[in-house]
């Protein structure tokens, strides 16, 4: 009994650890929302003039200022996309962040 104690102790602190390299959940529901806004603006061409062209040096503002880049975001993306799981506390966050504007 104790054994399954532990084997389930260890598998309940492997679904919240964010691995290396990985961003946290809240962290990456926010870049997802703010890259979403700019890939809507730019679909509606309301991006600034200096940045309908270059819409890449948007998204590497807003990576930038959320600590990341989009080697990181790239990663992040493909990690939360192969674990479900996962993906599904990101979109509550981005549910819970939307809701509070």
């Amino acid at each position: 009994m104790p054994l399954l104690f532990l084997v389930c102790s260890l598998a309940c602190q492997n679904l919240e650890k964010t691995p290396q390299g990985i961003l946290p959940p809240t962290q990456f529901a926010q870049a997802l929302i703010e890259l979403s806004v700019i890939e809507a603006a730019q679909q509606q061409q309301a991006l600034p003039p200096q940045y309908q062209k270059q819409p890449n040096v948007w998204t590497s503002h807003v990576l930038a200022r959320l600590n990341t880049d989009t080697t990181e975001f790239n990663q992040s993306y493909r990690y939360y996309y192969t674990h479900p799981e996962k993906m599904k506390i990101v979109l509550a966050e981005m549910q819970k962040m939307m809701n509070q504007h």
